[in-house]
């Protein structure tokens, strides 16, 4: 009945938002400039022309204001604007959770918060009539808002799950940040916009991140950790050990140092989550929102450090099972889609150029990156939810800088790269180390052996005077970087 009741409001709430002149919004919204400098993905010792963005926060309680994690990468400088008018204000990062795409700033400037309010944050996503607001030139404007769907996404920077509330909308060019009111209470910020539809974050993940935050030490939110496949066909289910209809998901293998990592194994059948029964296709009942994707029960109202039961048939027998939730670190992927931060790895080493392969390197390909790599590297894309153990990465050669000590591979480029001298390479750190010990005479790299050429040999009595010569002559200030912290 509860659920039926807040579909109607949803569906209600498809009248246009009329603006108030007096909308506490006015005190509740910011402006947010941000100058940044992104990392030149194939000359990676060097900075791309600095850029901007413009974006809305939302003043929350502590005198903070909280805003999307991915508009502050590589942040140079952070301005304020209250009213969306001067002065700009300098801010800084309190805290940025780049997996739930949230983050907090604030401004140390006296005074800066006296006419601003915390915004009244609703327990959860109650709609009546929800509409966004946003400043256009120094005027409070609003959109009329609704709903459309509930979908479990994935977030940009694995492994992190979310209820994506999806509503269709007036409001142009958003996905900023913009707050999501019901009468005058948050109910939710906007993510992303496309044409007319907008996702957005619900009330329920913004208090979550915020009480995580709050406390002694923030443990981030947890993820399951697996690879999975439905169970729909009567045959496997039956080969599996199950008995009557069909339930339950197969799991494939689990991401090592989830949280099912040792505890889930392939071949299990998983029926329940924390109480949740599980179908055939992988969903369960949401108290709230329906059938949706099973993925979302450890992340939803859950940190890491918490545990939860489960139940699974293994070899014909239920068995319960209980599951420590973790955190899984951006980079447990076979290519991490975020750098957190962290400039890119590299090595320059007889003119060739060695890095860390990861999403934003393959972006620089263009908007329709995915298509315009190259087959080899879209390859290794395609299988990207093999988790290698933290800080293991792969190492690609993306360039090679013309030299008659690198002659006869001056065309080769975007390779990855096995091994250095027999020893495996799965870091720059690594990489650096294998060059300190040559095969007698010579370097020998060893590349993956689906390329033509699956060896590169270099002369070792005379590869650091190359080095030396080559970075000179193309201008390259610093041979290698390697990472400055772990995730």
């Amino acid at each position: 009945m509860k659920l039926k009741i807040l579909l109607t409001a949803l569906l209600l709430g498809i009248s246009s938002a009329a603006a108030r002149p007096d909308h506490p919004a006015e005190h509740q919204l910011v402006t947010v400039r941000v100058t940044y400098q992104d990392w030149n993905e194939y000359r990676p010792w060097q900075k791309t022309k600095p850029g901007s963005r413009r974006f809305f926060g939302i003043v929350v309680p502590g005198n903070r204001i909280l805003v999307l994690a991915h508009n502050l990468n590589n942040a140079t400088l952070i301005q304020v604007e209250k009213f969306d008018r001067p002065p700009r204000v300098p801010a800084r990062i309190i805290h940025s959770d780049s997996q739930a795409n949230l983050a907090l700033i604030t401004v140390d400037a006296p005074g800066f918060f006296d006419d601003l309010n915390a915004v009244d944050l609703a327990d959860s996503m109650e709609l009546n009539n929800p509409y966004c607001a946003s400043w256009k030139s120094g005027q409070l404007t609003t959109a009329s808002c609704r709903f459309s769907q509930v979908v479990v996404r994935s977030s940009f920077v694995p492994h992190f799950n979310y209820a994506g509330i999806y509503f269709i909308t007036d409001l142009k060019g958003g996905g900023r940040g913009e707050p999501l009111f019901s009468g005058d209470q948050l109910v939710g910020i906007t993510r992303s916009q496309d044409n007319d539809r907008i996702v957005v974050f619900p009330a329920e993940l913004i208090q979550a991140y915020l009480n995580a935050v709050d406390l002694p030490r923030y443990p981030g939110f947890a993820q399951l950790g697996i690879n999975w496949q439905t169970n729909r066909g009567l045959a496997q289910s039956k080969f599996l050990g199950l008995d009557g209809p069909a339930r339950g998901i197969r799991v494939r293998s689990c991401i090592p140092g989830g949280s099912a990592d040792g505890v889930l194994l392939p071949n299990d059948l998983l029926l329940e989550l924390n109480g949740h029964a599980i179908d055939s296709q992988g969903d369960y009942m949401h108290p709230r929102y329906g059938w949706l994707n099973f993925t979302l029960i450890p992340s939803e109202g859950h940190y890491a450090g918490e545990t939860i039961p489960a139940r699974v048939l293994r070899e014909g027998k239920e068995l319960e099972l209980d599951l420590l939730l973790k955190n899984i670190p951006p980079t447990a992927a076979l290519i991490p889609a975020s750098r957190t931060e962290q400039p890119p790895p590299y090595l320059v080493a007889g003119g060739l150029v060695f890095r860390e392969l990861d999403t934003p390197y393959l972006r620089a390909w263009g908007d329709d990156w995915e298509k315009n790599i190259p087959a080899r590297l879209r390859i290794y894309k395609e299988m990207e939810n093999r988790a290698y153990p933290p800080n293991e990465h792969l190492i690609i050669l993306t360039d090679v800088f013309p030299d008659e000590y690198n002659l006869g591979y001056h065309d080769l480029a975007q390779n990855i790269v096995v091994a250095v001298n027999g020893r495996p390479i799965t870091s720059i750190t690594a990489l650096e180390a294998a060059f300190q010990h040559p095969e007698g005479a010579f370097h020998v790299i060893e590349l993956s052996k689906s390329y033509d050429i699956s060896k590169i040999i270099l002369d070792a009595a005379t590869f650091e005077d190359a080095t030396r010569r080559i970075m000179k002559t193309y201008q390259i200030p610093a041979r290698i970087r390697v990472r400055t912290k772990t995730e």
